[in-house]
């Protein structure tokens, strides 16, 4: 019984050892990490500390880079550990405070800092991002091994961080969290960057109001006509409803431009805006142009072409309504 009682005490002493040693250890990792704004620098020195052993605690995502191939646009290595900080932070702050904050822990490893390391993996190609589990046991100077479904496919690169996210979750069961993109510009700046943008702005409209060429009338004329035909083609209503251009007939596998009943397609509205710019313009050249034509012969030519042309593009419009709705319209003559 005493021998029973010893051997038990003993266990409990030494799993408190290592229950002491593995709090020591995520301590120290986690200050390697916030030094490293979230994630832990792999060398021989860190990865001896942080994976060398039987087992550990704590699941490792590992990223591969390698600063002679960031230039690369196909890796887009600086994209990716970003995208990987980015989880690093996530995790953190969700679950700052909590038992799960070191369970898991992600480090980077450059190539020329850890050549040794990129052989011992046997990390051939990059992109690369793995997960080192808990029960992976590794040798000091020895191969590791790491199973095919720890390893973030490459399909689909690039991965973004909520892939990454999603692959953190799934391996490890915790939670990230919400990854917050890093903005483009520093909340710092941006009352400098409105008041710049703000400035150019007033400067380019100065600039333009009293430019020569804005004193023509014919650029103006053109701009109303352009306002005109978006209008009655139903731009807006085709940006806002998100109306598609053109649609598909998959019993005749063609793009059709025209749809059958009420239903109208960006295609259509823009033709039949160009109709009804087209009509408005011939009555405009009746007016305007026509007159000023001094011979009789080609002043007549001109009116009947023009009137031609205004009755063309009516017809079709006439025929579109008719095609769409089924009611004719009736003519008066008065």
């Amino acid at each position: 019984m005493r021998v029973c009682l010893a051997a038990l005490l003993l266990l409990a002493a030494i799993g408190g050892c290592a229950a002491e040693a593995d709090d020591k250890r995520i301590a120290r990792l986690q200050a390697l990490a916030r030094r490293g704004g979230g994630l832990i620098e792999l060398d021989a020195g860190t990865f001896q500390e942080l994976l060398v052993g039987k087992s550990r605690p704590y699941s490792v995502f590992i990223v591969a880079d390698a600063k002679d191939l960031r230039s690369d646009p196909k890796l887009r290595l600086v994209p990716l550990v970003s995208d990987f900080k980015l989880v690093a932070k996530a995790f953190a702050a969700t679950n700052a405070g909590k038992p799960a904050a070191g369970q898991a822990f992600f480090a980077r490893m450059e190539f020329s800092r850890a050549q040794n390391l990129f052989g011992r993996m046997s990390i051939k190609a990059l992109p690369y991002l793995a997960r080192i589990p808990p029960g992976l046991a590794i040798t000091e100077g020895g191969a590791v091994s790491v199973p095919a479904e720890e390893v973030l496919s490459t399909g689909g690169y690039p991965w973004g961080p909520e892939r990454i996210a999603e692959f953190v979750g799934e391996r490890t069961g915790l939670a990230v969290g919400e990854v917050k993109h890093a903005p483009l510009i520093s909340p710092r700046l941006m009352p400098l960057v409105s008041l710049a943008v703000l400035a150019c702005i007033v400067f380019v409209g100065y600039k333009l109001y009293y430019a020569p060429f804005m004193r023509h009338q014919a650029l103006y004329a053109v701009g109303a006509l352009c306002v005109y035909w978006f209008s009655v083609s139903g731009g807006m209503f085709n940006i806002i409803r998100g109306v598609p251009l053109v649609g598909f007939d998959h019993r005749k596998r063609q793009a059709m431009l025209f749809m059958p009943g009420q239903g109208q397609l960006g295609a259509e509205g823009f033709i039949m805006g160009s109709l009804y710019t087209t009509v408005g313009l011939s009555v405009a050249a009746l007016i305007t142009l026509v007159p000023k034509i001094k011979d009789s012969g080609a002043q007549r030519v001109a009116a009947y072409a023009i009137l031609l042309v205004a009755f063309m593009a009516y017809r079709m419009v006439t025929s579109n309504h008719v095609w769409k709705t089924g009611m004719s319209p009736h003519w008066y003559l008065f």
